[in-house]
């Protein structure tokens, strides 16, 4: 029965917060939610792709790599706005566990 508990989604959640700038990305698409105001390009809760090195702190090329990494296990999704990629939170889970954690 344990063995049923742990899926393959389940431990993609995992990976992505055990790892510092996929933890960093999804913060800041969490905080950008929270927050009462659009952001510059008009959305609430969506970060535009050129936006997330500076906040998190890290490279245009490492940023990429992880944002690539989070949308293909399902984490977080992507909109395309002509020339821009804005990302968002896709899975309800993330939110609900930093939740937990922040308690």
């Amino acid at each position: 029965m344990y063995l049923d508990m742990i899926n393959e989604k389940n431990l993609q959640i995992f990976k992505a917060l055990s790892e510092d700038t996929r933890y960093r990305i999804i913060r800041a698409l969490i905080e950008s939610e929270c927050k009462c105001g659009e952001n510059k390009h008009g959305n609430k809760g969506e970060i535009c792709a050129c936006e997330i090195p500076e906040i998190i702190g890290k490279t245009q090329s490492n940023t990429s790599m992880h944002l690539a990494k989070l949308q293909d296990w399902g984490i977080i999704k992507v909109r395309k706005e002509g020339k821009k990629r804005l990302y968002s939170i896709q899975n309800e889970k993330i939110r609900k566990i930093l939740e937990v954690l922040e308690e």
